[in-house]
C-alpha cells in the first residue's frame, strides 16, 4: 500500500473515535468519589502505641543495620533521620511508614509489633571464658 492511502486510512479511523467519543453523553457520568475511610479518634493509649512502634523499628535499625564495614550508613541514614523527626513530630504514622519502607528495601523482615529489638540471646550470651563452673 502507498503511505499516503495508509495516513488517510489512519487520520480516518482518528476522526472517526474522536467523534464517537464526543457523542457520548455525559451527564450520568460524575466525578469519582473517594473511599471513605474510618478514621479511630487519637486516644492517649493509640499516641503511646504508635511512639512505641516507631521507635521499636527505628531500635531494631539501629542495631540490626549498622554494621562494622566503611560503606554502614546506620545511624546517620537519612531516610531514619527523617522517620526520627517524624516521630518527635507526632507524626506516627509517617514515621512507622517511613521506617518500614527503608528496612524492606535494605532486605530486612520488619517485624511484628511487640517483637523485642534484641533477642535474648543478644542481651544474655552464656559464660564461656569459666569452663571449670560447668
Amino acid at each position: 500500500m502507498d503511505t499516503n492511502v495508509i495516513a488517510v486510512l489512519v487520520a480516518a479511523l482518528i476522526g472517526s473515535a474522536a467523534s464517537s467519543a464526543a457523542g457520548q453523553p455525559t451527564a450520568g457520568l460524575s466525578a469519582p468519589q473517594s473511599p471513605t475511610v474510618a478514621v479511630r479518634p487519637m486516644t492517649p493509649d493509640r499516641q503511646a502505641w504508635l511512639k512505641s512502634r516507631c521507635g521499636q523499628l527505628v531500635a531494631y535499625f539501629d542495631y540490626y543495620g549498622v554494621s562494622i564495614g566503611a560503606n554502614s550508613d546506620g545511624a546517620r541514614n537519612h531516610t531514619r533521620i527523617r522517620a526520627v523527626i517524624e516521630c518527635e513530630r507526632s507524626n506516627y504514622r509517617n514515621g512507622i511508614d517511613t521506617m518500614a519502607a527503608l528496612l524492606k528495601r535494605k532486605a530486612f523482615v520488619v517485624p511484628g509489633p511487640g517483637t523485642p529489638a534484641l533477642e535474648p540471646q543478644d542481651i544474655e550470651a552464656p559464660d564461656i571464658t569459666d569452663l571449670a563452673r560447668r
